[in-house]
């Protein structure tokens, strides 16, 4: 069992063992051929580099408008430098084991991670010469908790009936998911697939005393999922089923942490070990093995409760107003973050340097918030701005939430592998970006408008009031919120890896915002927020 002491949190440990029973068939044979059907095994786990094609043919380089060449904060090569040492700290999560075995890491809020990338904020923002700069310490909400997993295996058992030479396959992108937490124990069952676990299916499936195997395709990332994935897997439950395995359909073979609450121990698997996972299953029915299929599971995750956490705040006074535009990036990223939000930190690190020159001080002040962001339960960052600072709310006038905005686009390629799994490919440009604007004002649009024209932001065509992730928090303030915010796959996976991000992607983003927060410094605030 991997059951060890974790110091310093309240905790549940807990080891799960789901091991699919095997029913022994009368006249099953074993199988001639190869190992597992015959089937080609997974590819191997790998932490690094993007689970996709990227090519040597990079983005379209940003466009830069001839009166903006001399800014040089916004160079890529500038931009690229912040964001491989944001990387940097969740890779010393993972080499440090900050959580548990080390199969999940990132900047977690409550964590060492995310405090030494607020702290990395702060300096730079004092190094761009803003001085009134400030670490802000706030605690989790009191009855608050926050569940991680600290060490897993999901493993099929082999039988010799799936082929001379089969041997214990380890799915490697096997991903706990919240709350998964048992006391020590054993559940045994069949698998059994469900496909996407729609009514109509199940109407001809028994899952009682099984774990279900449910397949879910995001159509970008996998938050649009949540809302069919949660209930069926609820559902899975309610009709008998004693866990569930989500074969996530995502480029490459990755982890991913998305998903919760549902209903019971629930696991994620990754594409190419989810495809495998399929065809065995296939197979094993068209052989009338389909009892056959067993898996064992081990885990072990802890709750934590009274965690503290930071955000880092950068104030720059305005030349002749105290009104307020806020600039929002949060530290808090799953795995690398590279994309969730390496990026939108870079971003924002460049405005603020680019502000800070004399030349370029705008007339309202600026706040640049690096938010402790919001994955963690309990320590929201943006909430816990507008609760610590009353005055800086009352004056703001506009919230901008610069959230994942640099990542390649990302589309199915062509060519397939020889197990049929279709690869990912990079092209020119960069995952669509939402532009949230939560009044709608029609000067506002415009901007974003101007932005695909004068510097060539792939924005996506429709308006959009959208203030999630970040925005939910700034919503007590009395002022619009802007959220920019991209949708691609890689999304909370261990595949966000630096590779995926455009370089190109993050100058054309941070001189778009650069010309957006000036024309709003410029404007009256019925402008802003007409009512």
């Amino acid at each position: 069992m991997l059951c060890r002491s974790v110091p310093a949190c309240t905790r549940k440990a807990c080891t799960l063992l789901l091991s699919a029973l095997f029913l022994p068939l009368l006249h099953a044979q074993p199988l001639a051929g190869t190992a597992w059907f015959g089937l080609p095994l997974p590819p191997a786990f790998t932490s690094d580099g993007a689970p996709a094609i990227v090519g040597v043919r990079g983005p379209v380089p940003a466009r830069v408008q001839g009166d903006e060449e001399a800014w040089t904060e916004f160079a890529d090569t500038r931009l690229w430098q912040d964001l491989e040492r944001i990387v940097a700290f969740s890779h010393a999560s993972r080499e440090q084991r900050e959580i548990g075995s080390g199969q999940l890491w990132g900047r977690i809020a409550g964590f060492e991670s995310a405090r030494a990338t607020v702290e990395w904020m702060l300096e730079q923002y004092r190094a761009a010469g803003i001085t009134a700069t400030e670490l802000q310490e706030f605690q989790m909400d009191e009855g608050d908790t926050f569940w991680l997993p600290l060490a897993w295996e999901l493993r099929l058992k082999a039988d010799p009936t799936f082929g001379a030479g089969s041997e214990d396959i380890v799915l490697h992108t096997a991903m706990p998911l919240a709350p998964t937490a048992l006391e020590t124990g054993e559940l045994q069952g069949a698998l059994v697939y469900v496909g996407t676990a729609s009514p109509a299916e199940l109407a001809h499936i028994d899952v009682r005393g099984r774990i279900a195997v449910q397949q879910v395709t995001p159509q970008a990332h996998m938050v649009f999922e949540r809302e069919p994935t949660v209930p069926r897997a609820r559902n899975l439950f309610e009709r008998g089923a004693i866990a569930v395995i989500n074969i996530v359909d995502q480029p490459g073979n990755e982890r991913a942490m998305d998903f919760s609450n549902c209903g019971g121990p629930c696991f994620n698997v990754g594409g190419r070990d989810g495809l495998f996972l399929e065809s065995v299953l296939s197979k094993a029915a068209e052989a009338g093995l389909t009892e056959g299929v067993r898996a064992e599971v081990l885990l072990e995750a802890a709750f934590y409760s009274n965690l503290i956490a930071e955000n880092g705040v950068a104030v720059l006074p305005g030349r002749d107003s105290d009104e307020i535009i806020v600039l929002n990036a949060h530290v808090d990223a799953w795995f690398d973050g590279a994309g969730d939000n390496g990026d939108g930190m870079a971003v924002q690190l460049a405005l603020a340097r680019h502000f800070a020159q004399p030349q370029n001080r705008p007339s309202r002040t600026l706040v640049f918030v690096a938010s402790a962001g919001h994955h963690t339960s309990g320590l929201n960052g943006p909430a816990n701005f507008v609760r610590m600072n009353p005055g800086l709310a009352a004056n703001t006038v506009l919230t901008v939430n610069i959230e994942h905005v640099a990542q390649r686009n990302l589309a199915p390629a062509r060519s397939l592998f020889e197990d049929g799994y279709r690869e990912f490919s990079a092209d020119s440009s960069e995952a669509p970006i939402v532009a949230g604007i939560t009044n709608s004002a029609p000067f506002l649009q415009n901007l974003v408008t101007e932005g695909v024209t004068r510097y060539g932001v792939n924005f996506m065509s429709g308006n959009s009031t959208m203030a999630s992730g970040e925005g939910g928090g700034y919503r007590e303030i009395d002022a619009p919120i802007v959220t920019f915010m991209q949708a691609p796959p890689l999304y909370h996976t261990s595949g966000e890896d630096i590779d995926a991000i455009s370089a190109a992607g993050l100058e054309r983003m941070a001189r778009f915002l650069a010309y957006f927060v000036k024309a709003v410094d410029g404007a009256p605030r019925a402008l802003i927020d007409p009512r």
